[in-house]
């Protein structure tokens, strides 16, 4: 199985040089969560052990093994995510910031490795053990549980909806998808991504996009991040518990969302709202899909007994 940046140099799209200068540059970037709360001195030095200790013996994220000493303060997330997004850069974002490739030529590209991936790798279709996230569209239909969703357009005000085109741009979906794919590979014994960090700054870029997309009247966007912040916060609390086939199934669920919100994008850089979109059958069928998507996950989880009430743990985030 090819990692990204060798699928890159496959393409000639970047130099080996250049590939390893990015990637060294991005782990340089890279701050731990546990040194930034230390940093700003909001745990002490003895916490600081204690922390580190827990989490060798127990192998817990931060959050968790600061809950299980009575440390943890709702400010770390505010702290790390501010520090993360000062001094860290995504793959591709790095590629496109240095001049070394083009957004509107890295992210056909991006979509290809996802393609690649689906075909190589049984663990990328996974909920678990034993339950199967079928993506083919054949199959996803008969096996995905029926949504309603009925969006009220009649609502809808004509607005300006650059803004969200702005922060939903190519080079933010770039991004994104990057971050997904650092998430389908969480658990696996080469990862040293901090699961933590990701599913942070995920759920912060999502609920980003919701903000914006509610004030320019957006609801099907909205809808859809709200469904995946959802999914993410369920991650968060039991992220303790989850293995590396349930952060296959969450990245394969997040790129049909990421695939559906690109296109609700582009409805609205040509009619300025959703409407459209939702009116195309093959369009709106996708789109009910993937939500169902998310429920299957959310149900194969609390069929294992994970189950939380979403609302109280929202501040995880």
């Amino acid at each position: 199985m090819k990692l990204l940046g060798s699928f890159l140099l496959d393409f000639e799209l970047i130099s080996a040089k250049d590939l390893a200068d990015v990637m060294v540059e991005q782990i340089r970037q890279t701050p731990n969560s546990l040194d930034i709360i230390y940093e700003r001195q909001l745990i002490t030095p003895e916490q600081f052990l204690s922390i580190v200790s827990l989490q060798n013996d127990e192998h817990l994220d931060l959050c968790s093994a600061c809950i299980r000493l009575d440390i943890w303060r709702n400010e770390f997330f505010d702290v790390i995510n501010e520090e993360v997004a000062k001094r860290r850069s995504t793959l591709g974002r790095l590629l496109v910031e240095k001049g070394l490739v083009e957004p509107h030529v890295l992210l056909p590209i991006l979509k290809q490795y996802h393609a690649y991936r689906a075909e190589n790798n049984n663990d990328f279709a996974l909920f678990s053990e034993n339950t199967l996230l079928d993506l083919n569209e054949s199959e996803a239909e008969e096996s995905a549980p029926l949504v309603q969703f009925d969006p009220d357009f009649s609502h809808v005000q004509a607005s300006d909806p650059s803004d969200y085109i702005d922060l939903f741009s190519e080079e933010k979906e770039i991004e994104l998808e990057l971050v997904i794919l650092a998430i389908e590979s969480l658990g696996s014994d080469k990862n040293e991504a901090d699961p933590e960090e990701l599913l942070n700054q995920f759920f912060t870029d999502y609920h980003s996009m919701k903000g914006t997309a509610r004030s320019v009247g957006a609801p099907l966007t909205e809808n859809l991040i709200h469904e995946s912040e959802d999914l993410l916060t369920f991650f968060k609390r039991f992220l303790h518990k989850v293995n590396s086939a349930d952060f296959a199934a969450l990245a394969a669920v997040n790129l049909k969302v990421l695939d559906a919100l690109s296109n609700l994008r582009n409805g609205m850089i040509s009619s300025g709202s959703e409407e459209d979109y939702w009116q195309a059958t093959e369009s709106r069928e996708k789109y009910l899909k993937t939500l169902g998507d998310i429920k299957r996950l959310n149900e194969e989880l609390e069929n294992r007994g994970y189950e939380v009430n979403l609302e109280d743990v929202q501040d995880l985030f």
